[in-house]
């Protein structure tokens, strides 16, 4: 006999746009699970930086382009949710930095002050005295100068475990989605997905199915066939760095182009040692190297910026990310979150950690045009199901393993 669990809304995909959404659905009244075939937050989220964006990094060539216009206000929603005021509680979320940071190894120009100086007006920017400079600048040694961000940096892996925290009777752990175990009626609707583990099988039934998976979505783009959805990749190549030094982090240096040179952010392992993670152009020009030649790559570049710090004995290690995203015009990054509804289906992308929150408000204000009415719920076969583990920080993965 075959065995059924039903609930208003399904979600596949246990990173922070899956994680973020099941939160505000339950907190609404409807019911809702998740599945995760993996670790949860173990795709690109527990990759992420952590860096809840203002779109200022998007702005550097002196023109608010609509990549930042997108994500503008984010900053003041996540800050609402830390301090226990907004749509969600995180106030169990640290804050790794207040402020992010933007710095030139020069002095910047005056096309790029002057816009700077305007955005301060609207308190997205702060000039900094040299006395206020993150440490690491304050050497006699720095000939630049630094702006601080309205942008604050999270505890990633603290995040995904407060937002499963309240949830963990409805977030189970499955094998791989196949095609398979779709099964669809004569108008394209999804009736239900039967989902495996360990010899087990659920048939899942909803009202509402949303793909949150990242490129696990790529499953059930490939099942629907609808041009008006598809997925591509852009890699990343990131740089972890175990310094010798302990000297946090959390800027964006100026480069000559419209992405920053490199963006580093700091964390700690569990033994107390300080790592500064490295993104930005490094990053994404660095696809095209293997690991030994990224480590080189990296090194030379913070020995260029930070001729007065050593590096001699800092190990490092780097791994890539691919990043999942609705397909662009020749491959360029999206603008802002992405929901497609494809009859009673969601296949939506964050696109970055910030836009969560503004996804999950598009999901949501989707399902109220349908006037959803909160009713349908059978969990019972899925309650001897485990919860899939959380994943590991990449810097304590990359550290307790190996580094160069």
């Amino acid at each position: 006999m075959k065995k059924m669990a039903a609930a208003d809304v399904v979600i596949f995909g246990g990173g922070i746009a899956g994680l973020w959404l099941l939160n505000r659905l339950r907190q609404s009244g409807v019911s809702a699970f998740l599945f995760e075939s993996g670790a949860l937050g173990g795709g690109q989220t527990h990759k992420s930086q952590g860096i809840i964006h203002g779109g200022m990094k998007y702005a550097l060539q002196g023109i608010m382009t609509k990549d930042a216009q997108a994500v503008s206000y984010m900053p003041g929603y996540w800050k609402k949710c830390l301090s226990g005021q907004g749509e969600l509680d995180l106030t169990g979320v640290p804050v790794l930095s207040s402020r992010h940071y933007l710095w030139s190894p020069q002095k910047f120009t005056s096309k790029l002050t002057g816009f700077l100086a305007g955005a301060a007006l609207s308190s997205k920017v702060e000039p900094l005295p040299k006395e206020d400079y993150p440490e690491v600048f304050r050497n006699p040694a720095f000939r630049g100068e630094v702006f601080s961000l309205d942008e604050i940096v999270v505890d990633v892996p603290v995040l995904v475990r407060e937002l499963v925290k309240n949830n963990q009777d409805a977030v189970f752990r499955i094998e791989p989605l196949c095609d398979e175990g779709f099964r669809f009626d004569e108008q394209g609707r999804l009736l239900s997905a039967t989902v495996y583990l360990s010899g087990k099988s659920v048939e899942v039934s909803a009202r509402q199915f949303i793909f949150t998976a990242g490129a696990g979505n790529e499953v059930i783009i490939k099942k629907l066939k609808n041009r008006e959805v598809a997925m591509q990749r852009r890699p990343l190549h990131m740089v972890l760095v175990k310094t010798p030094f302990d000297y946090p982090l959390y800027a964006h240096c100026l480069g000559l182009g419209s992405r920053p040179r490199i963006t580093i952010t700091t964390h700690h392992t569990q033994d107390g040692s300080t790592i500064w993670y490295l993104g930005g152009l490094l990053s994404e020009e660095g696809v095209g190297r293997d690991s030994p030649a990224q480590i080189e790559a990296a090194r030379a570049e913070l020995n260029a910026l930070f001729p007065w710090l050593d590096f001699s004995s800092a190990q490092f290690a780097t791994f890539t990310i691919d990043r999942a995203e609705p397909l662009q015009k020749s491959g360029l990054k999206p603008e802002s979150s992405f929901a497609k509804v494809v009859n009673n289906m969601i296949i939506a992308w964050p696109t970055k950690l910030a836009l969560a929150p503004k996804l999950a408000d598009d999901i949501l204000r989707h399902l109220h045009t349908m006037e959803f009415e909160p009713h349908f719920f059978d969990s019972r076969e899925l309650r001897s199901w485990p919860m899939p583990p959380l994943a590991k920080p990449v810097w304590e993965d990359a550290f307790c393993k190996s580094a160069i």
